[in-house]
């Protein structure tokens, strides 16, 4: 996996089977391999406990095991205990159920609390069907079983669905299914939300002016308008073209008819594929969806360079994509690529105009492409995928509804006139800065299970702790009390389906912070409840904050943002995690890019030299380093890189 430095967050395939522990990198899955050769273990597993052990959960004989593993594994990749199953537990998407597999220790203590009532019942159920697990119980924390707030937006849909009243806010601040029956109990029922019309969102002048051929036309949200008005104004910077390449090692020859029949089959499925934008021909810049278009597909040979040239092609072919920008006004605004490094191995390059996706969709993109090249490469057909009824247009006219609401006009002015703008460090950029974004990485992987831990036992979710560590780092950055940064907040609309269609969703809005938090379970919970309660105004679109609530300066010059994408990766183990290029661009001084793994910091250089990155992703470490080790620490300190705060004293 790799951030862009758009902020978007790049498919490399799977991560769950590679992790570091005690420094060593270590891929689970070549000790699950090793397990299941042995003739009396028939499957088996293998996870990291929180102390860093390496724990084997195995189906058959455990005698002999580590003398097994021995004689083929390096000891650091030994497990140190195996516990013996009848079987593994599984989760009704027929994965792994972690959860469920016992504790090494046999100390560990059954915490799953059944539903009592016929709502809890209902709730759970629900649950179960969103988070892909066998039972739920109605103590279980959202946010702990994987919950996030793509999750959270697809809940509370499937919630509504059932006839309850809820909203994502709810979910925020009731985390569990005991929590969320209370709350909802005596509402009102409701049906699922009434969906747009194809072209109820333009009026009859315009609709009599379109092309023939398309299936809808809608005015474009404001952040896809940003973008297409920064577009064509960058002076070949091209902020907003974005190029992606990974590797996949299918073990067969490259076929590329199996990947011109996967990747028009998404395009046929995703509305959003088939889009391309008229900014002058109506009354207001329109998105038009046509009925059909044909993805473009090139294929180059690199078979015939050595792995030096074929390194420095891909570089040219990626460099080569992001000089040749699409022309906006023809559908499709994305196009595709292979590059064949050998009879076992490829690369798959993604070109796409930002504006048609964001990273959610840019990676559900991507890996639906790569199983379906997989299905049809190995004789299958390709999966029928339901089409939701919910469509892109449906978020548009959420935002129109949120233009026209004085609530959510009233809640940003004041967030905006109580709050003064942060401001980066003046005199921290470079001397002589180059075009393109730096990136600075900060590795959070020792740190995950103790952040992990953390988050649970405040009842709030990793994204808070990270979310709160930034802020931490951007209060020691000013002398402001209180000020403002900007979130990434997704506008998907709460119905059924919609994490399952492709869009451009995200708007950054306003992030209000005030000092005075003595613990870091004090400032995790106040950012976390601070989230919950700008979620109901979370669409009204930055661009029009900046139009018309600002003093004409630009309103926000850092951007968090956190996406947990595990479950829009392809379900396959041929594609190389450890590869991938791609290009991209920020417009903000600094972009953070958060997961449990670690946070990609990407810089404009004139705003923030090589020098300051550095300072200031020290400063991350720092932060979380001390969150990690007590949750009850004291948040009023001052986290200096290392040595700084020696020579400070």
């Amino acid at each position: 996996m790799r951030w862009r430095s758009d902020g978007a967050v790049e498919f490399l395939g799977r991560i769950d089977d590679q992790v570091k522990v005690r420094g060593y990198r270590i891929e689970l899955g070549e000790i699950r391999a090793a397990l299941v050769a042995h003739p009396q273990v028939t499957d088996a597993t293998v996870v990291v406990s929180e102390d860093q052990r390496l724990i084997a959960y195995v189906v058959g004989s455990t005698d002999d095991l580590s003398s097994w593993l021995a004689a083929s594994l390096p000891e650091y990749m030994v497990p140190s205990v195996f516990v013996g199953l009848d079987a593994l537990p599984l989760t009704a998407n027929g994965k792994i159920d972690r959860r469920a597999l016992p504790d090494p220790e046999g100390s560990a203590e059954d915490t799953y609390v059944a539903p009592r009532t016929p709502t809890e019942e209902r709730i759970a159920a629900v649950w179960s069907g969103v988070l892909g697990l066998e039972r739920v119980g109605v103590e279980d924390n959202f946010f702990d079983l994987g919950g996030h707030s793509i999750k959270a937006i697809a809940l509370v849909g499937a919630l509504r669905a059932e006839g309850f009243e809820a909203g994502v806010r709810d979910v925020f601040q009731h985390r569990t299914v005991a929590g969320l029956a209370t709350a909802l109990t005596g509402t009102e029922p409701v049906t699922e939300s009434a969906v747009v019309a194809p072209f109820a969102l333009i009026g009859d002048e315009d609709r009599a002016k379109l092309p023939e051929g398309l299936v809808d036309a809608f005015p474009l949200a404001q952040v896809q308008l940003g973008m297409l008005v920064e577009m064509l104004a960058d002076e070949g910077l091209n902020k907003y073209h974005n190029t992606t390449a990974f590797r996949i090692k299918d073990g067969r020859p490259f076929d590329v008819e199996a990947l011109r029949r996967s990747g028009q089959a998404v395009v046929e499925r995703h509305e959003m594929l088939r889009a391309s934008f008229d900014l002058e021909g109506f009354a207001v810049p329109l998105q038009l969806i046509h009925a059909s278009t044909v993805i473009p597909v090139t294929v180059q040979d690199l078979r015939g360079l050595d792995a030096e040239q074929q390194a420095a092609a891909r570089r040219a072919h990626i460099t080569a994509e992001r000089a040749e920008t699409f022309d906006l006004s023809r559908a499709p605004l994305l196009r595709i690529s292979a590059l064949v490094e050998s009879d076992e191995a490829w690369w798959l390059s993604v070109s796409v105009c930002h504006p048609i996706t964001e990273g959610w969709s840019h990676r559900t993109l991507l890996s639906d492409i790569v199983e379906g090249y997989l299905r049809v490469r190995g004789g299958e057909t390709l999966r029928e995928v339901p089409v939701p009824a919910v469509r892109y247009a449906d978020f548009v006219a959420a935002e129109l509804a949120s233009l026209a609401s004085d609530e959510d006009r009233n809640y940003w002015r004041d967030v905006l006139g109580s709050h003064a703008k942060f401001e980066l460090p003046s005199g921290w950029g470079d001397p002589e800065p180059g075009h393109r974004a730096n990136t600075v990485h900060v590795p959070l992987s020792d740190l995950t299970p103790a952040l992990r831990a953390a988050a649970s036992g405040t009842g709030t979710s990793l994204k808070a702790v990270l979310h709160a560590a930034h802020l931490k780092v951007m209060s020691q950055l000013t002398a402001e009390d209180s000020f403002c940064t900007g979130l990434v907040s997704s506008g998907r609309p709460e119905v059924v389906g919609a994490e399952r269609v492709y869009g451009m969703y995200l708007n950054t809005v306003p992030f209000a912070y005030e000092r005075g938090a003595r613990t870091w379970r004090e400032l995790i919970r106040q950012v976390f409840d601070q989230e919950g309660t700008l979620w109901p105004h979370r669409r009204f679109p930055m661009p029009v904050m900046q139009r018309e609530l600002s003093d004409g300066t630009r309103l926000l010059d850092v951007r968090f943002s956190y996406l947990d994408l595990a479950d829009a990766q392809a379900e396959t183990d041929v594609v190389d995690t450890d590869s991938g290029d791609g290009e991209g661009a920020t417009e903000f001084g600094l972009a953070v890019a958060a997961r449990g793994s670690g946070l990609l910091l990407t810089v404009n250089p004139q705003v923030l030299g090589a020098a300051g990155a550095e300072r200031i992703a020290a400063m991350y470490r720092s932060v979380l380093e001390s969150m990690a080790a007590d949750v009850e620490g004291d948040a009023r300190q001052v986290f200096l890189p290392g040595g700084e705060r020696e020579q400070v004293l």
